[in-house]
């Protein structure tokens, strides 16, 4: 978009701005304006005399560097150029409403800002200058603009004559913008443009707050469950160890009484001597064989006994 003209905003010099993006060149400044404004002020007071004089003057610019139609008309007119009423109720202007894209500019007007639509090679461009940079509008849009921008409250012009030749008319009527690069639905306004862009940032950031705390309660609740399963691991090899040393302990003991009582048969009565509440001790190896050996031969003698 370099090579096409463009001047942002400036105060309210919208209508320097408007002549210059249809020129396509710095071809006026506010003083030159300021000077036409002049003349016609100049020329209305003689035509009309002085007892038609408003208290506001004629009124084709003021302080804040805004002029009328009628000075964008006289800049125009040193180039040949002419301003007609889009809805005029005349052959030219019905052929305009009824092909736009056969005409060559528009320039438009709305609450004190003037802005140009401009063929540039063989495509058209949105010119506003409080947009950022050109827009490129698609011939087939172009018409559906128009008429949203007449719903708006536009007043539409559109430009007669030949325009100055510019290098990107040139340019572009060679090689023109891709059609990638297309703006399908440009906007008056480009406070719209802001408006939706900081929606959309302030959705992003706040995905990304929402994704970033996800991540941090999935990572807590992670680290609480590895946490709670190393606990809960420990906890059961300890008590699996403490069982297991329980009840080995008390299957030694019970083989050791079993034994004992079947090889002793004064073991009852001994234990019963001791309080019943104190544990049996513990036997050793040997006793527990010497034990089952004494069973053994008890066993035997019986059997050759009853034989």
């Amino acid at each position: 978009m370099e090579l096409i003209f463009h001047e942002k905003q400036d105060g309210s010099l919208c209508a320097q701005h408007c002549l210059n993006a249809l020129l396509q060149g710095p071809y006026f400044t506010a003083v030159d304006l300021a000077n036409i404004a002049k003349q016609l002020d100049e020329t209305e007071e003689s035509q009309l005399g002085s007892n038609h004089t408003t208290p506001y003057g004629f009124q084709n610019m003021d302080e804040t560097g805004y002029f009328s139609i009628q000075v964008i008309s006289q800049a125009l007119q040193i180039w040949c150029l002419e301003l007609v009423p889009f809805l005029r109720q005349c052959s030219e202007a019905e052929r305009a409403r009824e092909n736009p894209a056969s005409q060559n500019a528009f320039i438009c007007h709305y609450q004190h800002h003037w802005f140009t639509i401009r063929k540039i090679g063989k495509q058209w461009f949105n010119l506003n200058s409080i947009l950022s940079a050109p827009k490129l509008i698609s011939e087939t849009y172009l018409a559906i603009y128009l008429a949203q921008l007449k719903e708006e409250g536009n007043s539409i012009f559109f430009v007669t004559g030949t325009l100055p030749r510019c290098e990107a008319d040139e340019i572009l009527s060679v090689c023109p913008f891709s059609e990638d690069t297309l703006s399908t639905s440009p906007t008056s306004s480009t406070k719209r443009i802001d408006k939706n862009t900081e929606v959309d940032i302030a959705l992003a950031i706040s995905e990304a707050d929402a994704d970033d705390d996800d991540k941090t309660l999935q990572r807590v609740l992670h680290s609480s469950a590895n946490d709670d399963k190393e606990l809960l691991d420990h906890a059961l090899k300890v008590s699996a160890d403490e069982y297991k040393d329980i009840s080995d302990m008390e299957l030694h003991e019970a083989i050791a009484l079993s034994l004992t009582s079947l090889g002793d048969p004064n073991f009852a009565n001994q234990n019963a001597t001791r309080n019943g509440t104190d544990s049996i001790n513990r036997i050793s190896t040997e006793e527990i064989r010497r034990n089952r050996q004494l069973f053994f031969d008890k066993f035997s003698l019986d059997s050759n006994t009853k034989g």
